[in-house]
């Protein structure tokens, strides 16, 4: 079976999670800002020196999970949504000996701390 056709299958069995998503998209005004909001718009920096200490889920992720549960996401559990978050870049778990470390610090210290409402990006971008 090919990759493209259990894609397929999957947006066949689970079309509900479209709709959450826009649901979330239309209550927030972006998916990035429902999932941005947790974390205050900021990545979260981590200080570890051992990956034996590097946690597969946070209490932040068991959080986020448990409302995209209680919404009706699935395959959303705090190990895979940790893992997104790393991923996506809101969290830094690179090892404080990591040079990728610092260089995050720096990225996210550039990064916007709020997000501009829709309206208001229009009226930016003209």
């Amino acid at each position: 079976m090919s990759i493209d056709m259990i894609k397929g299958l999957y947006c066949l069995n689970y079309p509900d999670q479209t709709l959450i998503y826009f649901q979330v998209k239309r209550e927030f005004g972006s998916f990035d800002k429902y999932l941005w909001g947790y974390v205050n718009h900021k990545p979260i920096s981590t200080q570890y020196k051992s990956c034996q200490k590097i946690p597969v889920k946070t209490s932040k992720s068991e959080t986020i999970s448990k409302d995209m549960v209680k919404r009706g996401f699935r395959f959303v559990g705090p190990t895979v949504i940790h893992s997104f978050m790393q991923a996506g870049g809101l969290s830094n778990d690179h090892l404080i000996t990591c040079p990728r470390h610092l260089q995050c610090i720096a990225l996210a210290s550039q990064l916007p701390r709020t997000v501009a409402p829709p309206s208001q990006k229009k009226l930016i971008c003209k």
